[in-house]
């Protein structure tokens, strides 16, 4: 029985290390998926402005599209 503290500590001892390990994998996979959002909200912003790009293109082509229409039907 006089072992009983002893062991008590150490098993308290290896389950916070266990708790230390984790919660340094822990932030480390915070940091990962954190730059990894980061990098996915700066690609749907280029995205996005690729977007809007191709659709003023396209609406500056309906355009001229109608204007030769209504001067080709005169």
């Amino acid at each position: 029985m006089a072992n009983m503290p002893g062991n008590t500590i150490d098993s308290l001892q290896q389950r916070i290390l266990k708790m230390l390990t984790l919660h340094e994998e822990l932030m480390q996979e915070n940091r990962r998926m954190r730059a990894a959002e980061s990098a996915w909200q700066a690609e749907r912003i280029r995205l996005l402005k690729q977007n809007e790009e191709a659709r003023l293109k396209v609406n500056e082509m309906i355009q001229r599209l109608q204007t030769l229409e209504r001067n080709c039907g005169q």
